[in-house]
This record gives C-alpha cells, sequence and structure tokens, in this order.
C-alpha cells in the first residue's frame, strides 16, 4: 500500500534532528540559559533538544518530530514519516475542493532559492571532509553556483532550466549527528535538475546531487577525466529531469542509470509484470531502449555512490598512513 510505513521507516524518521528539521523550513530560534531549549523567535513554540521534543504553548499542543511534521505540513502519519526518511510528499487538492479549469494557473509559480551565507565554509567541510568529495569538484560546482550554503548553514543543490536561471533546488542539512533532514525548496521544478556538465554522448543518472559529485570524484581519483561524461540528479527516482536534459542534449546516446541500490532504486528500472505475464509497468530501462538509446545499469556496491567513496576513502587511509612512516 502506497502509505504503508515499517517499523524501522518509524524509527529512522524519529532519529532526524527536530531542530535542524524546523530551521530548514525557515525558523529561526534562540537560547535562553544555560539549558537545551530552543524558542523560536516571536513564537511560542520551543524545542528542546535533548528530547527531540517540542511544545507550543499557544496550542497547548507539542510532541516528536513525525508529529511536527504533521502540524506544520498538514500530512498524515504516514506522509510525515516518508518525508523525513527522504521521500518527496506531494500536496493534493482536498476531494471536497472544486477550482474550475479557469481559476487554476497556467504556470507554477516562481521558485525562490534560500537566502545565501556570507560565506560557504561550513557547506564546503561537510561535503569534503564528511562526504569525501573532491575539493576541485566542490570548488568548481560553487564557482558555477550549483552549489552554495544558505544562512542556516545547510548546502542547496541547484538545476538551472535552459535560458540559464534556477528552476530547481534541494537543501541538505550539514548537521551530522542523526538524520540530516534534506528536501526541495518549494516551487522547485524536478524538470531543471541538478547537472554536472560533461562533453561526451554519455549521461550517468543518479538520485542525488552528492551521488553524482561522489561518482565523479571516484572517476577522478582512479585517473579518468571525471568532465567526460555527463551526469544529473533526478532529485528522487522521478525521470522528468532526465526527459528534460534529453530534450536539450541530443548528442546523447547512452544512458548510464546509476539510481542507488535499495528496492526504490532499482524498481524504478525494471519492468513490472502482471500475474498473466503482461507488462503492467515499464520500467526506465525498457523505456529509453525503446527510444534508441543504449542504456546500462551502473549499480554501487553499497545503498549508493557516496557510500562506495566513503568506503573507498577509508581504505585509503591506512596505506596513506603506512606510507608516511
Amino acid at each position: 500500500m502506497a502509505d504503508y510505513v515499517s517499523k524501522d521507516m518509524i524509527n529512522k524518521a524519529m532519529q532526524v534532528d527536530l531542530l535542524e528539521y524546523a530551521k530548514s523550513l525557515g525558523m529561526e530560534f534562540e537560547t535562553r540559559g544555560r539549558n537545551n531549549t530552543f524558542y523560536q523567535k516571536g513564537h511560542s513554540l520551543n524545542i528542546t533538544r535533548s528530547k527531540n521534543m517540542y511544545y507550543r504553548f499557544s496550542t497547548g499542543k507539542g510532541g516528536n518530530v513525525i508529529n511536527f511534521a504533521m502540524e506544520q505540513n498538514g500530512w498524515t502519519f504516514q506522509q510525515a514519516v516518508r518525508s523525513l526518511c527522504g521521500e518527496e510528499i506531494q500536496k493534493s487538492v482536498p476531494k471536497q475542493t472544486y477550482i474550475p479549469a479557469k481559476q487554476i494557473p497556467e504556470h507554477k509559480e516562481k521558485m525562490i532559492l534560500p537566502k545565501a551565507n556570507s560565506d560557504a565554509r561550513r557547506a564546503f567541510a561537510y561535503l569534503v571532509k564528511t562526504r569525501h568529495i573532491d575539493s576541485q569538484i566542490v570548488t568548481q560546482l560553487m564557482r558555477e553556483h550549483k552549489i552554495y550554503e544558505n544562512d542556516k548553514h545547510s548546502c542547496v543543490f541547484v538545476g538551472f532550466d535552459k535560458n540559464g536561471q534556477a528552476g530547481y533546488a534541494s537543501v541538505r542539512s550539514t548537521y551530522t549527528m542523526g538524520n540530516s533532514y534534506r528536501g526541495d525548496v518549494k516551487n522547485s521544478d524536478k524538470r531543471h535538475c541538478f547537472t554536472l556538465n560533461g562533453k561526451s554522448d554519455s549521461v550517468y543518472v543518479f538520485e542525488a546531487p552528492i551521488d553524482a559529485m561522489s561518482h565523479a570524484t571516484l572517476t577522478k581519483v582512479s585517473g579518468w577525466d571525471w568532465q567526460e561524461d555527463w551526469r544529473i540528479a533526478l532529485g528522487g527516482v522521478s525521470d522528468l529531469g532526465l526527459q528534460q536534459f534529453l530534450s536539450l542534449h541530443p548528442e546523447i546516446k547512452n544512458i548510464h542509470f546509476a539510481t542507488d541500490n535499495d528496492e526504490q532504486g532499482k524498481k524504478v528500472l525494471e519492468n513490472e509484470y502482471n500475474t498473466d505475464g503482461t507488462i503492467k509497468k515499464v520500467g526506465y530501462m525498457q523505456k529509453y531502449k525503446d527510444k534508441g538509446y543504449e542504456v546500462f545499469r551502473e549499480e554501487p556496491a553499497h545503498k549508493d555512490f557516496n557510500e562506495d567513496l566513503c568506503a573507498f576513502m577509508e581504505e585509503q587511509t591506512p596505506i596513506q598512513e603506512d606510507m608516511s612512516l
């Protein structure tokens, strides 16, 4: 069932840092005294970080991070859990609400990028030190304005439309304790995906920007030109970004699907069959093969390519230490 959430998912959601999650929504907090309680400026909300709980004096209600996500977004319990686990949740129009066609706006509201911080030191350190992404790659993408640090000290990854205007952005907390928050900026259009420019007729397709950069790093440390092939991050598993990318790059002939090595990452690639053996849903591998592309599966050894990169770097550390003796 679409709304089913497992105990593991609930436990994972409960580990998300409530204060960092609230900050990612644009809330500002201050502390009073020496306790571990944070107060939202100008509001009656307080968060006790040691307990990962909140309380709102104006309503007399409070709870954990799942309750908070439900309250802030109008989500069901299942939607809140799935969102905190990293899934994108689409808000639907209530069934009882009727909107005449002429009142539906033709264009989506414009996305407004989060305010940038005065420097990007924390974002840079998170990507290079924690995620082990090559510093040259991070620096170049920052110069291209595809990565920056917002005023909440989170990483912002930006995708541009064909006119060079920011059309998509996702935010990733640099907080390393527990599960860091990640989510799309309001009114982001997934057609305009995060892209690492290339020169060849091949594109590698990832779910997240960090995995695209990790794959580029692994390519570089292997002695290959990381800027030869294109890399895009879909911001999930929807192929809207891939469709748009291919429409703008007719030179592409090869598609390497590098989605995560998990149930969801595999499921979107393969055909889904009915009990009688007929195809119920065409997977991406078949879909783009039928469009005339050469398709390949680039499966990470671990859950994703950043885990592969981190494992690789950990293996190199003892070697480097021995060489220094």
